[in-house]
């Protein structure tokens, strides 16, 4: 649950007492986080206190339970009025019984009910979960307390719209809560509300300055909402300030291959990897291989991914098979790819249903991609959408060239052709759910293209032709 009160349980305790500190404020300036250990002698507390956003550590204090208001009110500057020491009674051996009386005693303690439904979660009683976050709506809540029960019932009904508006509504009642932000946003970027994200990734920058996460979230959303100078100043931004060098430059080359310019998203790559070429067990290499093929330039695509081989093999030698096999089979050398994957049984049945998806086997991806190698398009888009819903940037980005080609192919070519605004990423190289759709999804791209670049659309055509099986 998303707290603003924040519990302990202190073990050893005689009246295995539970205690909270609540900030009655509703700005964010401080926005502390508690958190309390027992002093030796158990006359006290030991109170470290937080600040929620930065994690940086703030004061450390001693008090006993009727002071620690005061005292904590002192060392982080808010006065001890605007601070409150709830102590709530939970027996020792607790039971669903025992958290009703509590809460029939207490029904504005929103503590009560927190560990009612963590107690109940424990014990795998999730049908009786609802019940109670039912009960505890029926109070009076400051607006961030609600939102966080509204979150919790959500998310136990799996309501997935429910879900993303409560913690929309938490996101802002907290706006120095960067986590917040970014759980909000990147909600808003699974359902495809890009530019409603911005604001929230923005808060989440300014709150972390120089923290890569949100930074690289901010320019993948950007890029999204079709605004790549935005996107490319985030870039910059991260490439000056961040905490991790090489993750920006990976972005930077992320963000021109969203663009369609592959020839700077190949160079972008290739510098991140002469920094460091065992990066992510040589990847860049493939990345910088991948935007080299977008250019029809198969003979420099496959001299990167010869280096990424090298590297690759010293990290995972046994799976250097899988991803060499892969690489054959979408540069159109099909034989060759099934050939070396006849020497490892572990992947021969992958090569087979590649080759024949009906005759294959079922798909290791599941029934979605099974139902689009097999020409089952609707099926195929149904299963598809409800992964991708699922999935964070940039990782979603790397399936919606295979939801396209299955709204083209079930006759919707109008979605299919939104969904390609963006050219997507690079498939990571031992990612063989690429290979369904190869080079199926260049002949999309190319009939989406046809009025806005015919020149380009011409080009995907021609890799086709280059990429057909032999």
């Amino acid at each position: 649950m998303l707290q603003s009160t924040l519990t302990m349980a202190f073990i050893g305790l005689s009246d295995a007492m539970i205690f909270s500190l609540q900030s009655r404020r509703q700005v964010a300036d401080v926005a502390p986080h508690f958190i309390l250990e027992p002093v030796v002698d158990h006359a006290g507390f030991l109170v470290q206190v937080y600040d929620g956003p930065s994690q940086r550590h703030l004061a450390e204090v001693v008090c006993s339970v009727t002071d620690c208001a005061r005292q904590i009110g002192d060392a982080i500057g808010v006065a001890p009025r605007k601070l409150a020491v709830v102590a709530s009674a939970v027996p020792t051996q607790p039971t669903a019984e025992a958290f009703a009386a509590m809460a029939a005693r207490a029904p504005d303690d929103g503590t009560v009910y927190e560990q009612w439904v963590n107690y109940l979660l424990s014990q795998n009683r999730r049908d009786e979960i609802g019940p109670v976050i039912a009960q505890a709506l029926q109070r009076k809540w400051p607006p961030l307390e609600r939102a966080q029960f509204e979150v919790l019932r959500a998310t136990m009904n799996g309501d997935f719209s429910a879900r993303l508006a409560a913690i929309g509504a938490v996101a802002r009642a907290w706006p120095a809560n960067v986590p917040l932000q970014l759980q909000a946003a990147e909600g808003l970027n699974q359902r495809r509300d890009f530019k409603a994200a911005l604001p929230m990734l923005q808060a989440a920058v300014r709150g972390e300055p120089g923290s890569f996460q949100p930074l690289s979230i901010l320019a993948y959303t950007q890029a999204l909402s079709d605004d790549f100078p935005a996107a490319r100043q985030t870039v910059q931004l991260s490439l000056a300030t961040s905490n991790q060098p090489l993750w920006s430059l990976d972005l930077e080359g992320d963000i021109f291959f969203l663009q369609g310019d592959f020839a700077a998203a190949e160079n972008a790559y290739l510098a991140a990897a002469e920094k460091d070429a065992a990066f992510e067990l040589g990847r860049l290499y493939a990345k910088a291989g991948e935007a080299a093929l977008w250019q029809n330039q198969i003979e420099r695509a496959d001299g990167h991914m010869q280096r990424f081989f090298a590297v690759y093999q010293k990290g995972v030698p046994a799976g250097i098979t899988i991803v060499q096999g892969l690489w054959l089979w979408r540069i159109g050398q099909r034989v060759e790819a099934r050939r070396q994957a006849e020497a490892l049984p572990s992947i021969k049945p992958l090569f087979d249903f590649l080759a024949d998806p009906a005759r294959g086997g079922p798909s290791p991806a599941g029934p979605a991609l099974q139902a689009l190698a097999q020409g089952r398009a609707a099926e195929a888009v149904v299963g598809l959408e409800r992964f991708i819903r699922l999935q964070r940037l940039p990782v979603g980005l790397r399936w919606d060239p295979m939801l396209a080609v299955a709204l083209a192919e079930a006759g919707r070519p109008t979605e299919a052709c939104a969904l390609l605004s963006h050219w997507g990423l690079p498939p990571s190289p031992d990612d063989w759910s690429a290979a369904v759709v190869w080079p199926r999804q260049l002949a999309v791209r190319a009939t989406c293209l046809q009025k806005a670049d015919a020149t380009r659309a011409d080009q995907l055509r021609q890799l086709v032709v280059k990429l057909a099986p032999r």
